[in-house]
Parts: structure tokens; sequence; C-alpha cells
């Protein structure tokens, strides 16, 4: 029907699904067009975008002409809604949305399909990222109207077709078949099977069954931790993935900080995410292993996912100001609330948690109602909205409400701020009354809670003086920390004391820690640029993970921006080319942070770029504890150098004039850097970069070559065959071992040229 219809009326247009396709059959060639109601929906600007026009109301009178196909979804009444009514009686085709979509998909070589109660947004917006970065340029439609700076649905080659696979029903209660039935995907991945939508399945035993069917005998990636699906599918013949031995692919060593995630996949690779909690590991994890499948390198998947900052209303930033963040996400069911409130606090281990919930749909609340308790129990405070209804139910037929929810949660939970439900209005004036300095708001749910946005961001501008909980003068000082896992190295020592410095008072009050109890002081923040040689470092290691990015003036022709010490430069790069600020381009695939960075005043070669160039002032914590303001010329930069190597003040923030230029050109320089980085520096394994510094002019990596010492290894470690100056860790290495083979480098250098060679690095 697809093929011979030319003009598509889109019936729900404004649905995220609807609006996506209506995008890939325009850009196909199709004309078209659709009808919704008049309230605002976050799919208006992708329409407006796409320049796709559509109508208020449902009267078929208004029909444009020369409609031969109208696309129907289970909402706003389905095959019964009065415009599709009429448009039988005048014979113009209808067709379900799911139906269409398993007609076009069928146009495409490779069609993945991801399925799962959970995770399906996010893993199919990664993996349509990763393709688009290796420059496949799939086609694809997933569930949000933006990802990463792309729109969630497009028609681009025909060699990929990535959609999220839809167990609802395809228009209840008419028509419960399954939406994924009708599509034909040669690749499936699965992320778990969960008891949802019970409009459509009455328990498990049947949502399991529906899985089961689709699955058949396709190419199937699944998730082997999940009970549930691991029923559903034949292990000898899936691929699996997940935390388990039985894995074919399993995840091990993850780490979760407030800016990032790293994780390790047995035998394939150690990867970096700046996604959030363990089930978006998973996710990812997922994505690598299906591309791996397609015959893509361990090494090209780490640097195409790395850049993905997540999907439209998952773990969304949304503001952050006075040290309170506010995200949202689109957390409908007690396991992705779960799922997401365990991620916040694995990312945010020292703020309060706060959700602001809106239950969806009156069946989903009252079959579920326990475990909603259980899963908004794990928030500090959890605020909660009335429920959000389906135009699909009458709510005179349940009996149920939010205050159910709310007393629930308070028969599990003892803390401070007890649950509260009220209307939106008594909802914010609550958060406004409760709100502290080091919290963490997220708005949560599938209905309109997330229009609550601009209300809240105003109580947190206004919250210039909120109380912090989390006061300074108690820092949390560790003992015997492990620091494996802070070094890119991957070095095995332990930190006599240790602090996480997340703000800039943690980064001044521990220094004056360290004077008043006499303690050597180490900062480290991305761990790159570093080697530790020493078991136990005796004094005081301070984790830098003050991570802001404030814009401080913009003109037409140049922004000034304010960057914080502990701020990945990986995601510098990336905010800064995406918006078109000439001047860290060039540094793509660089390690560590912008602290590390003006350290070492770090240089690429092809064009020169240093990158402290654009560098106007910074302010420093000086030798007493104290903040002071410099400016660009105290660094005293040159080759490899600062004056902070001399004075060992330390980096706060530092601010930056940027130009302003068109953001393609500075992708391709970013492209073009990173490739030869690729070709020339050993990628995605475990080292702290460029270990000797250079002399007179002379490449130390060349030295090192030519004294025959490539591949060279002391124990697990050993010099890089792709370039010399990198020394590598297998993973085990024991510092007596790195302590001996830069011993042996420094004298076979010496003995075949006469020259001293001087640590680039950091050896601590």
């Amino acid at each position: 029907m697809l093929e011979q219809s030319k003009n598509i009326f889109f019936l729900g247009i404004k649905g995220v699904a609807m609006a996506n396709l209506a995008v890939i059959l325009k850009k196909m060639g199709k004309k078209v067009s659709g009808c919704d109601i008049e309230e605002e929906f976050i799919t208006d600007k992708l329409l407006k975008d796409n320049k796709i026009e559509w109508m208020e109301g449902f009267d078929y009178k208004s029909l444009p002409k020369g409609v031969d196909l109208i696309v129907y979804s289970a909402a706003h009444g389905g095959t019964n809604n009065l415009l599709v009514i009429e448009a039988v009686k005048n014979k113009i085709n209808i067709i379900s949305q799911a139906k269409l979509l398993g007609e076009l998909m069928d146009q495409f070589e490779n069609k993945i399909a991801v399925c799962g109660c959970h995770g399906k947004t996010t893993t199919s917006s990664l993996l349509v990222y990763a393709l688009n970065r290796l420059k496949q340029k799939p086609s694809y439609l997933v569930g949000v109207p933006f990802f990463s700076r792309h729109q969630g649905g497009d028609f681009q080659e025909k060699k990929y077709f990535v959609v999220e696979a839809d167990e609802y029903g395809v228009n209840p209660p008419i028509d419960k078949m399954p939406k994924f039935n009708l599509l034909n995907p040669n690749y499936i991945i699965a992320t778990n099977i969960d008891f949802d939508h019970p409009d459509v399945y009455k328990d498990i035993e049947e949502t399991k069954k529906a899985f089961k069917k689709f699955f058949g005998d396709k190419k199937l990636i699944a998730n082997i931790d999940d009970p549930n699906l691991v029923q559903c599918i034949n292990i000898s013949k899936a691929i699996t993935y997940g935390e388990s031995e039985k894995a074919d692919y399993q995840i091990i060593n993850y780490k979760i900080s407030e800016e990032e995630t790293t994780f390790e996949i047995k035998n394939v690779g150690e990867f970096k995410i700046l996604l959030f909690g363990k089930h978006n590991i998973y996710n990812a994890t997922a994505v690598i292993v299906q591309l791996l499948q397609f015959g893509f390198k361990s090494d090209e998947i780490q640097e195409a996912i790395v850049g993905f900052t997540g999907a439209e209303r998952r773990f969304e930033l949304v503001y952050k100001n006075n040290d309170v963040y506010l995200f949202d996400d689109y957390a409908h069911h007690p396991a992705e609330i779960a799922a997401t409130i365990n991620a916040a606090k694995a990312r945010f281990k020292d703020r309060r948690i706060i959700v602001i919930f809106q239950p969806h749909t009156y069946s989903r609340t009252q079959n579920l109602l326990k475990e909603f308790g259980e899963s908004l129990s794990l928030g500090d405070v959890s605020l909660i909205l009335p429920i959000f209804a389906s135009a699909r139910e009458n709510s005179k037929f349940f009996d149920v409400t939010s205050q159910d929810i709310v007393d629930l949660i308070k028969g599990r939970s003892l803390k401070e701020d007890g649950p509260y439900f009220g209307s939106k209005e008594q909802v914010v004036q609550k958060l406004e009354s409760i709100l502290k300095k080091g919290d963490a708001v997220f708005t949560m749910g599938a209905g309109d809670v997330y229009k609550l946005k601009s209300e809240l961001i105003k109580i947190i501008n206004n919250k210039s003086q909120i109380t912090n909980k989390f006061q300074i003068l108690n820092l949390k000082i560790e003992k015997n920390k492990d620091l494996t896992f802070f070094n890119t190295l991957r070095t095995k020592t332990t930190a006599k004391y240790f602090l996480e410095a997340k703000t800039m008072d943690d980064l001044i009050m521990g220094k004056k820690f360290s004077l008043k109890n006499k303690l050597p002081l180490f900062i480290i923040a991305g761990g790159s640029n570093m080697a530790i040689v020493k078991q136990k470092i005796n004094g005081l290691v301070i984790k830098n993970s003050f991570s802001e990015l404030k814009m401080i003036k913009e003109t037409p022709e140049y922004v000034l921006l304010s960057v914080s010490s502990g701020y990945p430069v990986s995601r510098l790069v990336i905010e800064t080319v995406s918006k078109g600020y000439q001047g860290f381009e060039y540094h793509k695939g660089l390690p560590g942070t912008v602290g590390g960075a003006i350290y070492m005043n770090s240089k690429w070669t092809k064009p020169i770029s240093y990158f402290g160039d654009n560098l106007e002032y910074a302010y420093l914590i000086d030798g007493q504890g104290k903040r002071k303001k410099v400016d660009k010329d105290y660094f005293q930069f040159s080759y490899d150098y600062s004056n902070l190597q001399k004075t060992k003040e330390i980096l706060i923030e530092a601010v930056f004039k940027l130009k302003k230029v068109n953001p393609t050109v500075l992708e391709k320089r970013a492209e073009s850097a990173f490739k030869y980085r690729k070709e020339t520096q050993p990628m995605g394994v475990k080292t702290s970069g460029c270990f000797f510094r250079n002399v007179d002019g002379r490449s130390a990596g060349q030295m090192i070559d030519q004294a025959g010492l490539k591949n060279f290894s002391v124990g697990d470690f050993f010099v890089s065959p792709t370039h010399a100056n990198f020394i590598i860790n297998k993973g085990h290495g024991k510092s007596e071992d790195l302590s001996k083979l830069i011993s042996i480098i420094k004298k076979k250098v010496k003995k075949k040229f006469g020259v001293e060679l001087e640590e680039e690095v950091i050896v601590i």
C-alpha cells in the first residue's frame, strides 16, 4: 500500500512515532500532512522544522484534497475515530501505523529491531548515532523527536534501518495484536521483558508469549541477565551479553562518576559513555555487540559511541544553576523509575534525589501500585502529581489515585522530607519550600510533567542562598582508597587519604585540609598523563570532578566560555564543535580534563594548536589555599609547559574566547585530527599517553623505536608497537615492573643516542 500511495495523512500526527514516520515519508518524496489536538506536544518543533503541516481537530470535511492513504494508531479512537469511519465510507485507504512501518522496513537490506519493555529508545538512538558516526547513513525511527543533534526519524540510505519494536497493541481493545508482529527484521536486540500495558496483556506470562513469537528464528542479541527474557530464547542460538560469566560478551569493571561511565567487555575492550546507570551500560553493550556483528572494529566503536549524550526525555539535563541539577526522564513503569533513580544515585553519590512523578494511565497505576510504591521509595523525596489519564480509558472504572502511591511510600520510608501528593501548582510550591543546594531534581513520567520546567527553573534561579546540605567543612575524606580506576594506565595503588572534589569549594577546602595536616597533595582528574609507581601514596589525593561549563558572554562573532578544571576534554570538544565555537577541534581524542590540558599546555601538530591558545584568564588556588585571578601571560605557556608545573597551584576554572564559525568546518577538522591520532597512536588500551618528552626536536618515540624497544615488555607493561612513546598495561601490571621498564628504556636510549630522556607524564 505504501508503494502506491503519494498523499499520506496521519491521524494523531503529533504522536512521536507518527511524527517521525511522517518525516521519513516526506524525505522519501511522499506528500504528508495530518491532524491532532490543539495542545502543544514535544513533536511540534520536529514537524515545523520539516515543514509538515497539520490541522487541529478530526473533521473529515477538513481533510486535504488528494489524500490516498490515512494512517491511524491506537490514539484518538483508532478505527473508531469519525474521520477514519468517513474515510472508509468514501473508499480512502486506511492503514495502521504498525503495518505501514512494516512495509517501509521491508525496503532495507539490514533491518534491526530493538525490543524490550525498557531501554528501547536509548539503545536504538545510540545505535543510530554510532552508525552515523561510522559514516553508514542509516535510516531509522526511534521513540523521541530528537537525540544528540539528530531528529527521531530519518531517511538516508538503504543499507541499514533501525526501529523500536513496540510490544503494545495495534489498536486496543479492537485489535490487541502486538505491533512488532508486523515487522520482519533481520536482527533483533532484546533488552528485557517486563509486565506493562495491562490493557493489552493480562500478565507477565502472556507478555512473554508475545515476545517469544516475535523472536522466532531471527538473529537475536539478548540480555542474558534478564530472567524473563532468558525464558523466551534459545541460549545456544542467541548472542548474549551481560555480567553473567555465561554471556558471550561479558561486562566487567564498570565505574560511574558524575561526568561519565566506563566499563569493559571481556576480550573486546574498554568503553566510555556519557550515559549513567547500570541499565545504560547494558544498553550500550547491546549496541556494541550489534556493531561487532556488522564487522566494525572495537576501536572504531569506542569512538563512535562516546559522544552520545542521550535521547530527549531520557535522563535529560534540562538546567543547572546554584549547584542544583534539573533532569527530565520518560520513566513511567516502576522498573524504569527504579533504574533512573539508581542511576542518579550512582552518578550523584552525595546529592539528594528529588523526584516529581506523574503516573501515566489508571490501568498501569492500579495493576502495578505496589511496585510504584517500592520504586519511588528509592528517591530521597517523592512528589506525586495526579494520574495522567489515557484517552483510551475511563477513570470511573478504576479505584486508584496518586494518594495511594504516597501512602505506600510512607509505609516504606522514614526520610526527612516525606512523600507529597498535590496538583502541579501545589507540587511546585512544595519543591520551593524544600529545595537545597546540592539537590538533583527529576521530572518523571510519560505525560506532560516535562512542561513544569520553566517554573522549576525560576525556583532554582531564585535560590541563590540555598542551604547546602553537604557543608564543605564536612569533607568526605576516605582512607586507603584504591586508585586503580582513577588512572588510565590502570596501575594498582592506594591513597592514604582521598577526596573527590565536585565543587570549587571542595577543591579549596581540600587544599586547606592538606595544609592544616601537613600532607603532600596530589591532584588527579581524568587520570591520563600520569604514571603511578608507588604502591601507596602517603598524602591527600584529590580527584578533581568539578565539571561545569558556563556561557559568560556571546556576540555575533565570538563567545566567552568558562570551563571548570575537571571538565572532560572529550566533552568540551563535542560541545564546542557542535555549536560552532572554534578552538578545541584539533584536540579530539585527547584524554583527560581541562585542568590537565592547561597544566601540560597540550599540543596538536597538524596544524600546531596548543590548548592554551584561546585562554583569556583563569582562577587558581594558591599555596595558601586562597582563590586568585590570573591572565593568560601568567601561565608562561611553552611546549608541554605551563607555570603551574613550577608553582604547584591548582586551576579552578578557565575562561576561553572562541570565534564562531560553521560547525561543519569544525567537524571536518576534528575528524581529520582524530583519524590521524588513531592511525599513529594506540587507542582503546590502558596507557597514560606520550610517556617521554622530545629532546631538542628529536622524537622520543623514534629513539625508543630505533633502540629496538617496540613490543619490549616487563611483566604486563610493554612498549606500544604502534607508537614507541606509549607504555601499555595488558591488565595486571605491577608498579615495580613499570619502574623497571622506564629504567630500561632510559638506559638503552642513552647508550644508543647519548640522550637523557625525561618523563612527559607526571610520575608519582
